[in-house]
């Protein structure tokens, strides 16, 4: 596909605009990728379903939500987004690189992108496990403080989570958008190591943090609004129809095949636009990281 004016700064609309123009231009590509990269946890839920229907059958009935479904639920939907998480790092690369290659104009396959991908999957790996360790020590940290807070209540505890927690969430947030350039950096900069990707975003997010949070936001919102539409029709107000029905299932990972690519393409745009504004990004230029990837 062929992009009109590729590198022109774009304003927070403009962003949006060519996210939207480059997913239903190459809705084939895209949708392959997330299709491929999401069997994994497509697989998991449905065989969940089936899990849940032939209990449903020996029961008789469907069963009520009770306390003691809590750690099945827990388990379920963690095993679910460490699958998803695994399995989208590299088709998140791949989409990145394929749209920075749709920049300069260059042909895009699918084999291709997730090949050249794959040779970067270290990198690609490290970044999303140090996330994931910044996460984990974070909550770890606040429920400490919630913990004692319950145990002990009395204003000075109460005080120390509530302020414990303030500071994390917007903590966590400030890290996270100064992070999330990283992938972007890695496959189109051929970063070798994950400190290097993880530099390079927090440089191109400095002063543009407010800019990179509402456009993340947006799109978010957009996927939480059109998965509730989904959840309203499809399912009902229990809670084990969203673990225990093929529709619950079904309403859960369609929106993802919608989301997961608008979400790279997205952060590559992003990506292109902050070094074009900063760094005067121009074809030749981008061309060279890409030649010399």
């Amino acid at each position: 596909m062929t992009i009109d004016e590729p590198f022109e700064y774009l304003t927070f609309g403009g962003t949006f605009g060519r996210t939207f123009s480059l997913w239903f231009d190459r809705f084939d590509f895209f949708t392959s990728i997330a299709g491929v990269v999401l069997i994994p946890f497509a697989v998991l839920n449905i065989s969940v379903g089936l899990l849940a229907a032939i209990w449903i059958v020996e029961e008789e009935e469907i069963p009520d939500f009770h306390p003691k479904h809590i750690p099945t639920v827990i388990f379920i939907f963690g095993l679910q987004f460490a699958v998803y998480t695994l399995a989208t790092i590299i088709g998140k690369g791949a989409i990145i690189l394929g749209v920075a290659r749709m920049y300069v104009g260059q042909q895009v396959t699918l084999m291709e992108c997730l090949r050249d991908t794959w040779a970067k999957k270290m990198p690609l790996i490290s970044v999303s496990l140090i996330l994931g360790f910044m996460m984990i020590c974070g909550t770890a940290v606040l429920a400490v403080f919630v913990s004692l807070a319950a145990s002990f209540p009395n204003p000075l505890t109460i005080f120390l989570a509530v302020m414990v927690g303030l500071i994390i969430v917007s903590g966590g947030g400030y890290t996270y958008v100064g992070l999330v350039l990283a992938n972007p950096s890695i496959m189109i900069e051929n970063f070798s190591g994950p400190v290097q990707g993880i530099k390079r975003s927090w440089e191109l997010a400095s002063g543009s943090r407010c800019y990179l949070l509402c456009t993340l936001f947006c799109l978010w919102f957009l996927n939480d609004m059109v998965s509730r539409l989904l959840h309203n029709i499809f399912v009902t107000g229990d809670i084990m129809d969203v673990v225990f029905s093929i529709a619950g299932l079904v309403v859960s990972v369609v929106p993802l095949l919608i989301y997961f690519p608008m979400h790279a393409i997205l952060e590559t745009v992003m990506y292109l636009n902050l070094r074009i504004g900063r760094e005067s990004l121009n074809h030749q230029v981008l061309s060279g990281d890409l030649i010399n990837d």
